[in-house]
């Protein structure tokens, strides 16, 4: 949804970043940091016990990087695409599944190539619907191994993550707006 020049100018436009942010983040594809750790309002869109302590080191080392959007009276304020949202939950399941370092979550998720991260990430659509096939053997065969997923089962561990995160937050509920439908 970024991609445009059009998206790029809300972002830069107080009273069009207010507009965009009234809609559901499913719509947008984009997450306020409230929207993404939970507030008081709403569940956190990301299920760790340490979301918010993830985020400074899979930034310093590139792994997610924020936009920023300009407040109405001032200042800016941190947004998250979607798809850093489930990396986020992506090396939260890793850390869960094994007691693996932020680092070396990152490094094990783009060490063998970055563009199987990246095609797992822009296929998520893909999981709207039914529950993901496979994806509770597969789990259940990753519990408890003594070294984590590489080759093939790490893709389909990271494509389950994805699914449970799609599912999760039900992205199947969210209707378009009437103006666009």
């Amino acid at each position: 949804m970024l991609q445009t020049m059009r998206s790029e100018f809300a972002l830069k436009d107080p009273s069009a970043l207010s507009a965009l942010l009234s809609y559901d983040w499913r719509q947008r594809e984009l997450l306020t940091d409230a929207e993404l750790f939970g507030d008081a309002r709403r569940m956190s869109a990301v299920d760790a016990d340490d979301g918010a302590s993830l985020i400074r080191p899979l930034q310093r080392q590139g792994f997610i990087r924020p936009l920023h959007g300009v407040r109405p009276h001032g200042g800016r304020m941190r947004l998250w695409t979607l798809h850093d949202a489930m990396r986020i939950q992506i090396v939260a399941d890793l850390r869960i599944l094994s007691d693996i370092s932020m680092n070396g979550a990152v490094r094990h998720l783009t060490t063998p190539g970055r563009e199987r991260l990246d095609e797992a990430l822009s296929g998520w659509r893909d999981h709207r619907g039914g529950p993901a096939q496979g994806c509770a053997k597969a789990n259940m065969r990753l519990e408890g191994i003594a070294r984590l997923p590489e080759g093939d089962a790490l893709w389909t561990f990271v494509d389950c993550a994805i699914a449970r995160f799609v599912h999760r937050n039900r992205f199947d509920e969210i209707a378009a707006p009437a103006f666009l439908a």
